[in-house]
């Protein structure tokens, strides 16, 4: 068997997944003192040194709001929702938002995600996250449906971060009913990879289209609705294409409430879409139809979204509640949109499987009979997590793998 470089590791396994359709069997994966795989290969040494166990890519969460804690009461009507955690964030202090934001880490890397993307509200998650050993983006979250154009300038060039290690950056505009259309071109000039809530509620399509409801009542309750105010008269998706935000490394979040000809608009500009499993759970949501979206040509990627949304921050879970959301879809389909998806909807694209010169970022589980009925067994959620491993590093300190470091 091949010895690991000094500082580095290696584990052999009776199955390595490099991607949910590339298998080896048995497999070996060697990773340097760097955490930087230099060999993934099948293994052709003695049997007793493959472990029964399986190696998968490490999980990527396209989308989550690591600084949002759990918020108990919170109604589960949306616009009220809103306000329960806009009230939350006002009385969060910094240390108590750093706090939180270091437990929602543990919680994504216990639930197997070794890379995400997070909506960054006020600058300080960058801190939390390039300590963490997650590969990541993080976008700024930006508001402010009143901003005309240069304040809207200014906001952004206040937001936009420079990237550190394997932490990178880009831009939230909010939603179409928090962000103006000043504020979309600003951000879009600024950055290429962009992160907009869309087509979420019914209220959102109302307002967008006709200037009324709560979304209204909100803004000017906030101060927010411009004098001049006219509805786009449009749904999301399209006014986002009107904006000429509808483009390459635009992910549009949720899209519960799409319109006719909206999924043929995304594929064809290219952009992901983020589905997120438990907060339509949480809210009650029917499944919106990602079968047909995939069948479009769209990436469709898998979120946690936050804590004030879901009951956790686990892709292991929201794998299979996506399994149950959309049983039409594979095992294979349904890892893909928790690795690879996720990992082109974040422009991140050596996250989500294994290859040399890549990351050591995996988790390993218990070994099924074949490899087919492994995959299986993860997405639904039967087999248990034994490492979580970022840079070759095991983040679950729970061992496991005959060659594991």
């Amino acid at each position: 068997m091949s010895r690991a470089p000094a500082g580095g590791g290696s584990i052999v396994a009776r199955f390595v997944a490099l991607d949910a359709a590339r298998w080896l069997a048995p497999g070996e994966l060697i990773w340097d003192r760097r955490g930087q795989i230099v060999a993934v290969r099948r293994h052709r040494g003695a049997a007793s040194a493959v472990a029964d166990v399986a190696v998968l890519p490490g999980l990527v969460d396209a989308h989550a709001h690591l600084q949002i804690p759990a918020l108990p009461d919170a109604p589960r009507t949306f616009v009220p929702w809103v306000g329960a955690v806009m009230a939350a964030r006002a009385h969060t202090g910094a240390d108590a938002e750093l706090a939180d934001t270091e437990a929602a880490v543990t919680a994504l890397l216990a639930g197997g995600a070794t890379a995400v993307g997070d909506i960054d509200a006020t600058g300080r998650a960058m801190r939390v996250l390039t300590r963490s050993g997650l590969v990541a983006r993080c976008y700024r979250e930006l508001t402010g449906f009143h901003l005309t154009a240069a304040p809207a300038r200014a906001l952004v060039r206040e937001r936009m971060a420079r990237p550190v290690g394997v932490v990178a950056t880009g831009l939230s505009p909010h939603a179409p009913y928090s962000v103006s259309p000043a504020l979309f071109a600003a951000a879009a000039r600024r950055s290429r990879q962009l992160a907009i809530h869309c087509a979420e509620t019914p209220e959102e399509q109302e307002f967008l289209r006709h200037g009324r409801g709560p979304f209204r009542d909100l803004l000017v309750r906030l101060g927010r609705l411009p004098e001049d105010f006219r509805p786009a008269g449009r749904g999301a998706v399209a006014w986002l294409e009107t904006l000429g935000v509808l483009r390459p490394g635009t992910q549009l979040v949720h899209c519960q409430e799409l319109e006719r000809g909206d999924a043929s608009r995304i594929a064809g500009a290219g952009a992901s879409i983020v589905v997120c499993p438990g907060t339509i759970a949480w809210f009650g949501r029917a499944a919106p139809p990602v079968p047909t979206w995939l069948r479009a040509g769209i990436d469709v990627a898998l979120g946690t979204d936050s804590r004030a949304s879901n009951d956790g921050l686990s892709l292991v879970q929201e794998l299979r509640r996506a399994a149950a959301l959309w049983p039409a879809l594979s095992p294979r389909q349904l890892f893909a949109m928790a690795t690879t998806a996720g990992a082109r909807s974040l422009g991140l694209p050596g996250a989500g499987r294994l290859r040399r010169g890549g990351r050591a970022d995996f988790v390993v589980v218990p070994a099924a009979a074949t490899a087919a009925a492994t995959l299986a067994s993860f997405v639904h959620g039967v087999l248990p997590l034994v490492q979580v491993r970022c840079a070759g590093r095991d983040r679950l300190g729970r061992g496991g793998g005959r060659r594991g470091r």
